[in-house]
């Protein structure tokens, strides 16, 4: 299976602090532990280096490298669940590592490997930027349930596979968008009645 390189993932149009980043991650993944919350914020939304990050939170390099692996897959869970085996688990180590742009060379070749023979991890990394993606944004993602059954592969053993939690609903920004174009329907329409008397 041929696999197309992903581009790589935006960061935030403005700088974003600490705090903010923090606050953010925190609001679309609630119940992630407080310091994989601050590690994925401080890392993928602030801007931080890996070390400096792992310096702030007493970690090591390696722990924070598996701080941000599980902060990541919690992210990509908040669009899909997938099913997988222990090589994905490793596999998405590596992803996260290759989204910092810390990832060794023999490992990218591994990954590069892996990714060609399961589709399973093509779909995390390409779900994984989409999460990210609208984290960067400020907008939790809403997956269209019916589309995400289609796409779900089976689950190699009920040990392995993610517990995705429950929907978000619809940010208050879509709602008014909604709102406004319902009721500019209804203006057009007594405009029509309103002219055709």
């Amino acid at each position: 299976m041929a696999r197309a390189p992903l581009r790589p993932v935006p960061g935030p149009a403005e700088p974003i602090g600490d705090a903010a980043a923090v606050a953010l991650v925190g609001a679309a993944l609630p119940s992630l532990a407080e310091p994989d919350r601050t590690a994925l914020a401080l890392v993928a939304l602030a801007g931080r280096p890996r070390g400096q990050v792992a310096l702030r939170l007493g970690v090591t390099g390696p722990e924070l490298a598996e701080r941000l692996a599980q902060a990541r897959k919690q992210l990509r869970r908040s669009v899909a669940a997938l099913g997988g085996s222990g090589w994905c688990e490793h596999a998405e180590r590596l992803i996260s590592d290759r989204m910092d742009g810390v990832l060794a060379d023999a490992d990218e070749r591994r990954l590069d490997i892996h990714l060609r023979n399961c589709p399973r991890c093509v779909e995390h990394e390409r779900r994984l930027v989409q999460a990210t993606d609208a984290l960067v944004s400020g907008f939790p993602v809403v997956p269209a349930a019916a589309s995400l059954a289609a796409r779900r592969p089976p689950a190699a053993t009920p040990a392995a596979t993610d517990t995705a939690p429950p929907a978000l609903p619809l940010p208050l920004t879509w709602a008014v968008v909604i709102v406004v174009a319902l009721l500019l329907a209804v203006a057009a329409l007594a405009l029509v009645l309103a002219g055709a008397l």
